[in-house]
């Protein structure tokens, strides 16, 4: 699970530290406007206001957080596990991604590798990987065996 993590955390990084950037930000000007309508604005007024901005924020928090979780799902998914074996990978120019066709049984699935696993990697190897069960990209990559 922590190859999984860290792989997410490697490639979403810069979303990540901006929505908690966001996060605090909001909660620093909410805490903010509570503390100043609490010892300034004791009139149900104040409070009102005070209701009606807080509601505007936390729906610009859910906005926001809502926007990453649609970008990146995979951070709300558990990996997933496959093993079989290879039969058949190919450079997808459109996606510009080197892709594995691997055979469970009789089903065949499309995974995504990197160059240095696409070029280790040979047709009938058994192959387990870890893999984002949205984005199909490949955390880890283990050869169970070969024909070599």
């Amino acid at each position: 699970m922590a190859d999984y993590y860290s792989y997410l955390w490697s490639t979403t990084w810069p979303n990540v530290i901006v929505l908690f950037l966001i996060w605090g930000i909001v909660l620093s000007r909410l805490g903010w406007k509570i503390l100043k309508t609490w010892r300034y604005a004791h009139d149900a007024g104040g409070f009102l206001r005070l209701t009606g901005k807080a509601l505007i924020w936390i729906g610009v928090l859910a906005i926001y957080t809502e926007l990453l979780l649609f970008s990146q799902p995979d951070w709300l998914a558990q990996p997933g596990f496959v093993q079989g074996s290879v039969q058949g990978k190919a450079y997808d120019s459109g996606a510009r991604a080197y892709v594995l066709d691997v055979r469970n049984g009789s089903e065949q699935q499309q995974f995504y590798v990197d160059y240095n696993v696409y070029k280790q990697i040979k047709v009938q190897d058994q192959v387990k990987l870890m893999y984002l069960p949205k984005r199909r990209e490949v955390v880890r990559c283990e050869l169970v065996g070969s024909l070599l």
